[in-house]
């Protein structure tokens, strides 16, 4: 069993009192697997239903759905022993293919004597249009979790680094001091790994396994033709063409020197006319997990959240490995070999959205095109103690002018590097880290300790 983060998280949500909890995620990210493990080790008593193996079931949340109904019809299918009060955890998989047993959340979480989970791969989807479906969704009486695909720690666990060699990582991170050379060395290489494997659990365990990336690399297709056969699923008519050409085109937006997602690029209209075509079909592709939006910023200043222009956006794919896949073999091979010859900037920058994503932060960015001010900040964040600026250099141009402009013009107050290079702090206060630090970013946003921000 791989082990994931988010055990911990169902620990504590089990340990305290709480709501029904609904776990959202991409398909193939492990939630059925995960919870599955959870409800058999650490419950007495465990029903898991999966609506979309068994949609019969969804006959227990039909007419009246007050606990006590739902538990009576629960133990006709499943025995009068099956649920206990205090001691039982149901848990309710892809129950996107069951809208009222999502309303059932409600009264569940109300009875509070049984543990309840739900999840669901397209939950996103399924309440674009609440208000128009007239759907009941239990606001208040859930908590959420968003579980994402391994990420590069968890990956390093698999490959058997010790969890005392990551510590020493992320105390090199934390102290802005050079990593071990060995270390960084070997770490540099698995992270390559682990961009061209991505963080799907089945393709990692298929890698630590064998050793070998071909039969990780079939698996993110058949994972990448999953996602394809939701999109011709769960879309009507021609939706079903445009959300497939939004989401085909994301590789080639990333791309392109400005990698700001237009519209106008899937099919040469005029943008606006091109963004009424697509804008809807791309929101599918965010609710269903499959595309991490990174949303421009009209100005670098703090607070980040009140400077978010939604009209102006970059979209990386969710999983790097998946994004290599639809490159090709020829980018997956520079990658491994660091050929840095090769126009490798989009697999970085994905790779490094993909990794603040997992640790919690939503990947923002700065551009201004005219005057004298002009630059691109790659990805912009708040940290405890002030904006961050931070540049991706996969190749050998290590020039970041945008860096130098961005301390003259504004008040930021870290200007981080990601590269290939050692970790260092250059003459003029620029932070280098090597690229995988990218994952234990929250080791560079260094808060005060306190249970406020435990």
């Amino acid at each position: 069993m791989l082990e994931r983060k988010i055990y911990a998280k169902l620990l504590e949500w089990k340990s305290r009192e709480h709501k029904c909890l609904v776990i959202r995620g991409q398909r193939q990210v492990g939630k059925t697997y995960i919870v599955d493990a959870f409800g058999k080790a650490e419950y007495e008593h465990y029903i898991h239903i999966n609506f979309s193996d068994s949609p019969e079931y969804g006959r227990i949340f039909e007419g009246d759905i007050s606990a006590s109904e739902i538990i009576r019809k629960l133990t006709l299918y499943f025995g009068a022993d099956s649920i206990v009060d205090g001691s039982t955890l149901i848990f309710l998989d892809e129950i996107q293919e069951c809208e009222a047993a999502y309303s059932a959340l409600k009264p569940l979480t109300i009875y509070g004597k049984i543990d309840v989970i739900a999840s669901g791969s397209l939950l996103g989807v399924m309440f674009l249009d609440d208000k128009e479906a007239g759907r009941l969704v239990p606001m208040g009486y859930e908590e959420t979790l968003v579980m994402h695909a391994l990420d590069f720690e968890e990956f390093l666990w698999a490959r058997g680094i010790s969890k005392d060699i990551v510590a020493e990582l992320r105390s090199s991170i934390r102290e802005r001091r050079p990593i071990e050379q060995v270390l960084f060395e070997r770490t540099t290489q698995l992270f390559r790994e682990f961009m061209i494997v991505g963080g799907m659990p089945e393709a990692v365990d298929a890698y630590a396994r064998s050793g070998d990336f071909r039969p990780a690399d079939a698996i993110v297709g058949d994972i990448l033709s999953v996602c394809i056969r939701d999109i011709n699923h769960y879309n009507r008519g021609t939706d079903r063409i445009k959300t497939l050409d939004c989401f085909e085109s994301i590789p080639h937006q990333l791309s392109e020197s400005n990698k700001k997602y237009m519209y106008s690029r899937i099919s040469g209209e005029g943008s606006r006319a091109a963004s009424d075509r697509y804008r809807e079909n791309l929101l599918w592709i965010r609710g269903a997990g499959y595309g991490n939006f990174c949303y421009s910023v009209t100005q670098p200043v703090s607070p980040l959240a009140g400077q978010v222009n939604r009209d102006s956006f970059k979209v990386y794919l969710s999983d790097t490995g998946m994004l290599l896949h639809m490159y090709g073999d020829k980018a997956k091979m520079a990658v491994y070999q660091g050929d840095m010859s090769y126009n490798l900037g989009a697999v970085a920058e994905n790779a490094v959205a993909e990794g603040l994503m997992k640790c919690g932060y939503d990947p923002m960015y700065f551009r201004r095109d005219k005057g004298a001010g002009r630059m691109e900040l790659d990805f912009v964040e708040e940290f405890w103690d002030g904006i961050a600026a931070i540049e991706v250099k996969s190749g050998r141009d290590r020039v970041a002018p945008s860096l130098r402009k961005a301390s003259e013009l504004y008040d930021v107050a870290r200007r981080i590097m990601l590269e290939s290079d050692n970790i260092h702090v250059d003459g003029d206060g620029v932070e280098h880290y090597p690229l995988f630090a990218s994952a234990f970013v929250d080791e560079m946003d260094r808060r005060p300790d306190g249970p406020m921000f435990s």
